[in-house]
C-alpha cells in the first residue's frame, strides 16, 4: 500500500489520540480550576508539552517533506519553551503563564496552518488541520492579549482545547475515509 498509506494511518492514530487527550484535558482543568489552582497550573504546563510530544511522535512516524519538517520542528522548539515560561510563571504571575500560554497558541496555530497546507499537497484532504490553525492562531491572540490583561482565566483555556479536539477528530474522521477507500481500491486490483 506504500508509503502514502502508512503516513495516512499513523497520523489517523495521532489524531484520534490527541482529540481524547484534549478533551481530558480541558475537562480536568474545568474541573480543577476554581478549587484547586495548583493542579490546574500544572495541567497548563504539561499542554504544550503533550503538544510537543506528539510533534516528536509525529516527527518519527511521517516521511514529511522539508518544509513540513521544518514547519513540526519549530513548533516543538516553541512548545518546549512555552512549558518552561508558563513553568516559570504560573506560580508566581498566573497572568504572564496565560500571556504565554496564548503566544504558544497563536505560533503553534500558525505553524499547524502551514503544515496542514504542505500535507494537503501530499496527501489531501487537511481542511480541518488548516481551520484548526486558522482557529488557534485567532485564539492565540485573544488568549494572550487577555492573559495579560488579567481578563483570561485558566478556566478559559478548556474551550481552546475542546475546539482543537474538534478539529484532531474531524482530521481523525477524514483521514479514516481516506484509508477505508485505499483498502477497498487495494483489494480491487
Amino acid at each position: 500500500m506504500g508509503i502514502k498509506y502508512e503516513q495516512a494511518s499513523s497520523l489517523r492514530k495521532l489524531y484520534f489520540v490527541r482529540a481524547t487527550f484534549q478533551v481530558l484535558w480541558a475537562g480536568s482543568l474545568l474541573a480543577t480550576a476554581v478549587t484547586q489552582p495548583a493542579l490546574a497550573a500544572a495541567l497548563l504546563i504539561f499542554y504544550p508539552l503533550w503538544d510537543v510530544a506528539c510533534t516528536v511522535y509525529d516527527l518519527r512516524t511521517s516521511a514529511l517533506d522539508g518544509s513540513t519538517r521544518t514547519s513540526q520542528t519549530i513548533n516543538a522548539v516553541l512548545g518546549a519553551a512555552a512549558g518552561v515560561g508558563i513553568a516559570l510563571t504560573t506560580f508566581s504571575q498566573p497572568v504572564y503563564a496565560i500571556g504565554i500560554f496564548g503566544a504558544w497558541a497563536l505560533g503553534a496555530g500558525l505553524l499547524q496552518f502551514v503544515a496542514g497546507l504542505f500535507r494537503r499537497k501530499q496527501m489531501g484532504g487537511q481542511w480541518a488541520m488548516i481551520l484548526s490553525g486558522l482557529q488557534s492562531t485567532v485564539a492565540g491572540v485573544a488568549l494572550g492579549l487577555g492573559g495579560l490583561h488579567g481578563t483570561v482565566h485558566a478556566k478559559n483555556l478548556g474551550g481552546y482545547a475542546i475546539f482543537g479536539a474538534l478539529y484532531f477528530l474531524i482530521g481523525g474522521i477524514l483521514l479514516n475515509r481516506k484509508l477505508s477507500r485505499l483498502n477497498t481500491a487495494e483489494a480491487i486490483s
